[in-house]
């Protein structure tokens, strides 16, 4: 489970009229426990007109970089545009140890592919830089925008492109506006492989990070092209489809929490999450997302038995080994133990 600690805001970059780069400074004694892995993220507590606000942000800096996070304001985000617009240099944050397991495979033999739209190049901008500047293979992004004026780290892409001319390529994909030699249109499974440009991709590992729908379409097309599934990596924060079910499962149930080294016991219902359940309680369980897609609330179901709503996180093996959305996860039996710290 994630710490959090006060660091420092040491810079602040605007990326677009919409976007934001925010570096923190790592003091000596904190650092060991900020030694990020290219494609993770973390954690922010804000506090927000004296409201407690909890967001994920992934790491957009190589892993030998300053600490630093892109936010992209959205429309009527509560924390986004905060950050965006209300936060200085030198202003405290308290933000958790890193995690997430979109992570970069360096033990790779074959060149690396990313693929992501809008925002979603954050995590894979980290990628991206630490390929270039710590090892000796290709990179190759396919990078999807409305228009060059609102694609964060354009101006920082088209720099690594001049120093690292046969390693890095940029295939820059517009929705909004048409420009010459840049493809016009959304990504989807029908257009994926001609976008990458590789006759065999069975080898190559490959990182998709952003919005859902493109997410699957990409996943859909890339399996027809006889990509290992096993190869295709993907993150998102948010889902497309809230969490809407109905339970026959009726009555009350009791859970054990372990949060913290903290041990309680509480009494609650069938209908709800295991995460609400806690949240309802004054349980300190970690969440972020609550749609089943940021891994924030994962734990261990160590007894009882529950079903997962949904789950784009955790895989076959992790669900055969205990772990658990618990935002996803409805109690079935009559006592569960959910254990936060054994992850």
């Amino acid at each position: 489970m994630s710490v959090f600690h006060n660091l420092k805001v040491k810079n602040i970059k605007k990326e677009t009229s919409s976007s934001v780069v925010i570096s923190f400074n790592v003091s000596q004694d904190l650092i060991s426990f900020f030694n990020y892995l290219p494609g993770q993220y973390v954690s922010l507590k804000l506090l927000i007109d004296n409201k407690e606000v909890l967001r994920d942000y992934s790491i957009c800096s190589s892993k030998n970089e300053v600490l630093s996070i892109a936010i992209k304001e959205i429309p009527e985000g509560y924390a986004s545009s905060f950050l965006n617009n209300s936060i200085n240099i030198g202003d405290v944050i308290m933000v958790s140890t890193p995690r997430g397991k979109f992570i970069l495979d360096n033990n790779l033999a074959e060149d690396t592919i990313g693929i992501a739209a809008g925002s979603g190049i954050t995590p894979i901008m980290s990628m991206l830089k630490t390929t270039l500047f710590e090892g000796s293979n290709k990179f190759f992004l396919i990078y999807s925008n409305k228009s060059p004026e609102e694609t964060m780290f354009l101006s920082n892409l088209i720099k690594l492109k001049e120093d690292y001319p046969d390693r890095l390529f940029l295939n820059l994909v517009y929705t909004k506006i048409e420009i010459e030699k840049h493809y016009f249109g959304r990504i989807n499974s029908s257009n994926i492989s001609n976008l990458i440009g590789f006759e065999n991709l069975h080898n190559n590992k490959i990182y998709i990070c952003g919005p859902e729908k493109m997410l699957f379409e990409v996943k859909a097309g890339l399996e027809m092209n006889n990509v290992l599934n096993e190869n295709i990596c993907y993150e998102l924060f948010k889902s497309s489809e809230e969490n809407k079910f109905v339970t026959t499962d009726k009555g009350g149930v009791e859970i054990i929490y372990t949060v913290d080294d903290y041990t309680t016991k509480i009494k609650s219902t069938k209908e709800k999450t295991v995460l609400d359940s806690a949240l309802d309680n004054d349980i300190d369980a970690p969440y972020s997302c609550s749609g089943g897609v940021c891994g924030s609330c994962i734990g261990r179901l160590k007894n009882g038995d529950i079903k997962m709503l949904k789950n784009t996180v955790l895989t076959d093996s992790e669900v055969s080994d205990g772990l658990i959305l618990a935002c996803q996860a409805i109690p079935v039996s009559d006592t569960l133990e959910v254990d936060f710290d054994d992850v």
